[in-house]
């Protein structure tokens, strides 16, 4: 377990006969203080995570530059296989395999049009932490629908003026590649000086099939400032989650999740689940329902749906 002990010594792990680790001590107050967690990146992601966690729990974070890509690419060269979940625990683990080091912090980013709001772009961003001292991931997330992300076809000598406009150039980095080939595809990455955008346009136009060079905002995070905002706030979330333990076990990531009840329609009498609101702990079973401000929908989907179109 955690300890509810504060003392003036440093927090050391012991392992408990259960398997689970817990601090014989809690330090100055936070079991991380002190320690240290490797960044996986490769997109200068160390300035907007380092600084909130050392100021929350003392934590400190070093980046190690590792070819998170091979996860997956916003570009079409790699597709990503995994849930942005699962994608920011493995960037963490490759990080942690390469340093050794038992606590790894990671990114992944999701950015399309939003699922619920089909016409709005949105850039949904999570972080990890994944703890292997203790055998817990705490994660957070951040969304935002002013990220910058542009696409268009263009000729050699088209105007682009209203394009480079929306696209925030050259504070946000573009990338340029053919719009139709069957080679093997060749993009341009991080391109922010107009005369290599002009020359990058003529190449690849040449290579199309259309004679059209496809150019897209570049949303690699070292590319993108809406997306590092985004990048930072969720940053920020995860720094105040790990800060938060919980108040059965006194682990570090005390934060909202969800559960699955089964609401009953008192119309057609149909089963439906939904997800409820919670407080959850990463490491015990512990959790606190959060009441809603407004009562739940008496009807399922179905019968609300009717209702609406009645």
């Amino acid at each position: 377990m955690w300890s509810k002990r504060r003392r003036r010594s440093r927090a050391r792990p012991v392992r408990t006969g259960s398997g689970f680790t817990g601090f014989s001590e809690a330090g100055d107050g936070h079991p991380y203080a002190g320690l240290r967690a490797v960044l996986a990146t490769k997109h200068d992601k160390l300035p907007l995570l380092a600084s909130p966690l050392r100021k929350a729990v003392g934590l400190e974070v070093f980046a190690a530059e590792v070819d998170t890509d091979l996860l997956g690419t916003f570009t079409p060269e790699r597709k990503r296989r995994h849930s942005p979940l699962e994608a920011a625990i493995a960037k963490a683990r490759m990080g942690m395999a390469e340093t050794g080091e038992a606590i790894g912090i990671a990114s992944e980013g999701s950015i399309g049009p939003d699922p619920d709001l089909p016409l709005l772009m949105s850039d949904r961003e999570v972080v990890v932490l994944v703890d292997d001292l203790h055998g817990i991931v705490i994660q957070a997330w951040a969304q935002s629908f002013h990220v910058v992300a542009e696409s268009g076809a263009f000729r050699p000598g088209d105007d682009m003026d209203d394009f480079l406009a929306r696209a925030g150039f050259p504070d946000h980095k573009l990338i340029v590649m053919p719009n139709r080939t069957g080679r093997r595809l060749r993009v341009v990455k991080g391109v922010g000086e107009p005369d290599v955008l002009r020359a990058a346009i003529a190449e690849f136009s040449g290579l199309s099939r259309d004679s059209l060079a496809r150019v897209e905002s570049d949303l690699r995070a070292n590319a993108n400032p809406t997306r590092r905002a985004v990048i930072a706030e969720a940053a920020e979330a995860l720094a105040r989650r790990v800060a938060t333990r919980c108040p059965t076990c006194m682990a570090p990531g005390w934060g909202e999740g969800q559960r699955w009840v089964v609401h009953r329609c008192v119309r057609c009498g149909a089963l439906e689940p939904r997800a409820e609101a919670t407080w959850c702990c990463v490491a015990c079973q512990a959790t606190e329902m959060q009441k809603s401000p407004e009562p739940p929908n008496p009807l399922c989907h179905a019968c609300s749906q009717a209702e609406l179109t009645a």
